[in-house]
């Protein structure tokens, strides 16, 4: 029932955001300190772009369900270094480890003068085949947002909250976890991932299906005690 009910929020996004690392911005893995992080961008490009990407991570390329208000917009994670525990291989070529925070600062620009912003839970870093994941399972993991501009997408982010961050990242030659928590590092290569919310009432439905599962359980406990 768990399962179902995470399905039907990960597969009915109301609105998506697909961004990806802007010029010069990084995550970073920092080795033996089980640690990674994101690198702002500093790279002052040729006119008439310049320095529009300093101070950024990443920049909002495409959308899904939305108005397109979001299009070209500027965000970061901060907080960092995010700290990781033990490494975990459930399956030939699988290596996970669960994020044990701190909770990131997510903020957004929306161009004039204000910023979206929220707490994200990293929740769970893998890598499958040299290729790399933060909450793939697309948990919802951003909380708190706040946003006091005009922007319908961020607005929408707030109204329809929480939200889910996940994104991907890959290194060439390819790395495993293992070996980026090895040695003194840094590791860093360039990201992309998403921001979502589901469709309305669809958080509501989830939690329905998480606590019918928790009242069966209790059933079935009170059962095997009589």
């Amino acid at each position: 029932m768990a399962g179902l009910a995470l399905s039907v929020v990960t597969s009915h996004a109301q609105l998506t955001l697909n961004f990806a690392s802007t010029p010069g911005a990084t995550i970073q893995f920092n080795g033996a300190a089980s640690s990674f992080q994101f690198n702002s961008s500093t790279l002052v490009l040729p006119p008439p772009i310049g320095a529009f990407y300093v101070g950024s991570q990443w920049s909002i390329g495409s959308e899904v369900g939305g108005t397109g208000s979001a299009l070209g917009l500027l965000g970061v994670v901060n907080n960092s270094p995010f700290i990781y525990g033990p490494i975990t291989t459930p399956s030939p070529g699988v290596q996970i480890a669960n994020v044990t925070g701190p909770l990131g600062a997510l903020a957004i620009n929306d161009g004039v003068g204000n910023f979206l912003t929220g707490n994200v839970n990293w929740i769970q870093l893998d890598t499958y085949n040299f290729t790399g994941g933060i909450n793939s399972t697309l948990t919802f993991n951003v909380t708190g947002l706040a946003y006091a501009g005009t922007n319908p997408d961020l607005a929408t982010l707030v109204t329809d909250g929480p939200a889910a961050m996940s994104l991907t990242f890959q290194f060439s030659p390819g790395k495993m976890l293992n070996q980026l928590t090895t040695g003194s590092g840094p590791y860093d290569t360039s990201f992309s991932g998403s921001l979502s919310v589901p469709e309305p009432g669809t958080f509501a439905l989830m939690v329905c299906g998480l606590t019918g599962l928790l009242v069966m359980r209790r059933r079935s406990a009170m059962k095997s005690a009589g």
